[in-house]
């Protein structure tokens, strides 16, 4: 049960993050959809009862040998972390870059100071490290390969994830298999004991754990794995994208350039604020 509980704890929350409210009544509705067909079944072929044991089996083998095979850090740090991450891949990248064009015209017209001050006031953590290292002394050549180092970093923690979650997908189906395969054994080895009628509705109820498996595999861990792989690959662009910004910063490029080619990379995300008004200050501070 201990096994069980964070999935039980985690496993809507991570369904739901970042959904829309349409986006929530359309997976409500799909999901009322699904359990009414799934009972519907389940009074048809005459089950019931739940197989509990097989479900254990499967969530708790399906945890262990994921920790086996992973080591236990990183698993039980993904399980942790899995809400958090995908809300922080629905806005990490609705950023408000006004700070940091602020920060552009200032280190233009050599306030390095306060350009230092003012970047404290950027919320990507990102961009706000990158945007320090930039206004410090260092070669571009160093600085490139520096943030290049974080987002493979972020990249390699990304894939360690994604390997978990289809890991799982890989085992529950296995051990759903397993417990299949000892209900079958026991109901055998009482076959002497119980009568003809009992044998369907026991091999049905040993059955029930490869349901679990099969359920499990590909209505949880195939699904995040994939909607993980999908936020991974928008949050690399998006930090690649910050890496050219912080390049043109550390070069001194015009703020207007600037926020151009970040409104132009990523015009959804991109929160400039008034385009107008961006230019007409940095023109003034052109003119300055």
């Amino acid at each position: 049960m201990n096994l069980a509980r964070p999935l039980l704890v985690i496993l809507p929350k991570t369904l739901f993050a970042g959904f829309g409210m349409r986006r929530k009544i359309y997976f409500g509705l799909t999901l009322l959809g699904t359990l009414a067909v799934a009972v519907l079944l389940w009074l048809s072929l005459g089950l019931s009862g739940i197989n509990l044991p097989g479900l254990m089996l499967v969530l708790g083998g399906t945890l262990l040998a994921s920790v086996i095979g992973h080591s236990p850090g990183p698993v039980l740090s993904l399980l942790r972390r899995i809400p958090a991450m995908f809300r922080e891949a629905q806005t990490s990248t609705a950023v408000d870059y006004k700070p940091f064009l602020q920060i552009a015209e200032r280190y233009r017209r050599g306030d390095v100071r306060g350009a230092e001050r003012a970047a404290t006031a950027i919320q990507d953590p990102f961009l706000r490290g990158g945007t320090r290292l930039a206004l410090d002394p260092h070669n571009g050549e160093e600085l490139g390969r520096m943030l290049h180092w974080r987002i493979r970093q972020q990249k390699e923690d990304d894939s360690r994830d994604i390997r978990i979650l289809r890991t799982m997908a890989t085992f529950a189906p296995a051990f759903g298999m397993l417990g299949t395969l000892f209900g079958l054994v026991a109901m055998l080895g009482s076959l002497g004991q119980s009568g003809i009628e009992h044998i369907g509705m026991a091999m049905g109820f040993a059955l029930m754990s490869t349901l679990y498996g099969l359920l499990i595999a590909n209505l949880v861990f195939r699904p995040l794995a994939l909607k993980l792989e999908d936020r991974s690959r928008q949050q690399l662009l998006h930090m690649n994208m910050l890496v050219d910004a912080i390049m043109m910063l550390y070069e001194r490029q015009h703020p207007v350039l600037i926020g151009e080619f970040m409104s132009a990379a990523s015009p959804e995300q991109a929160n400039l604020g008034n385009t107008q008004k961006a230019r007409s200050m940095s023109l003034q501070g052109m003119r300055a």
